[in-house]
């Protein structure tokens, strides 16, 4: 009689703790961790540089009293601007386009060379420069080396001036202001900070050929005589970008249970 009882006792129980157990919600799977999209270079960009420029100016007299002389002067200066470009990445590789656009303060002057008569001296000076470049280059995540080369033009002051015996006054007084297309090439390497805003640090060096120019003396109008110029500029600068996402922000992922 006991052990009817206590056996039914245990059926008894069982079948409570099954029904309550079915009445209860039942449990959450635990929730499943989705990484965020995976940076990217590709998309329009637009920013600023600043940095320092070091310009080369050759000169060489092509018909006047010291025929055939050549000088050779450097200026040193600032130079700051803002460019705009487009990058597309590929796996690890990126490559895009980017054009700037900078003034420099660029000048020098060279007072120290005399002819038979007369003592002379240059003046050079940079206005200003843009380029348009190609960029190619090797992405590691969020930081991009890369390689970038293309057409550059740039506006150049140029002038010369003479002094009778060096005694202080000038008797003829030159000046150019011409308008050079040349090539330009350098490296950089950019560093993502966020998802949109990068910082970057570039070397380049612009070639921006020789023109020969018509010099009209501004005290006696009747002397003229052509000069050739040659100017190229190094530059070391840096700057950053605010990248726009090209095709929009990523399609979330619906994680799957």
């Amino acid at each position: 009689m006991i052990r009817k009882f206590l056996l039914s006792t245990a059926a008894i129980t069982a079948l409570s703790t099954t029904a309550l157990a079915a009445d209860l919600p039942s449990r959450a799977p635990p929730p499943v961790y989705i990484p965020p999209p995976a940076f990217t270079w590709t998309g329009v960009y637009i920013g600023g540089t600043v940095g320092y420029a070091e310009g080369f100016h050759n000169y060489t007299d092509v018909g006047y009293y010291d025929y055939g002389s050549t000088r050779q002067d450097q200026s040193q200066g600032f130079i700051g601007g803002g460019q705009i470009g487009i990058n597309f990445q590929t796996g690890s590789f990126v490559y895009g386009l980017e054009t700037d656009f900078s003034g420099l303060t660029n000048k020098s002057t060279n007072n120290a060379y005399y002819s038979y008569y007369d003592q002379y001296y240059d003046t050079h000076k940079i206005n200003w420069l843009g380029t348009t470049r190609g960029r190619i280059g090797l992405a590691v995540d969020r930081t991009l080396l890369y390689f970038t080369a293309g057409v550059a033009y740039g506006n150049f002051s140029d002038s010369r001036g003479a002094n009778y015996f060096g005694e202080g006054y000038s008797y003829h007084d030159w000046n150019s202001s011409t308008t050079k297309i040349g090539w330009v090439a350098g490296l950089g390497l950019e560093y993502a900070v966020t998802p949109n805003w990068t910082i970057k640090g570039e070397a380049l060096y612009a070639n921006l050929g020789s023109t020969t120019t018509n010099l009209q003396s501004s005290y006696n109008y009747s002397s003229q005589y052509n000069a050739r110029f040659q100017d190229s500029v190094a530059i070391i600068r840096a700057g950053f970008n605010y990248k726009f996402d090209l095709f929009g922000a990523p399609a979330p992922v619906v994680a799957k249970y």
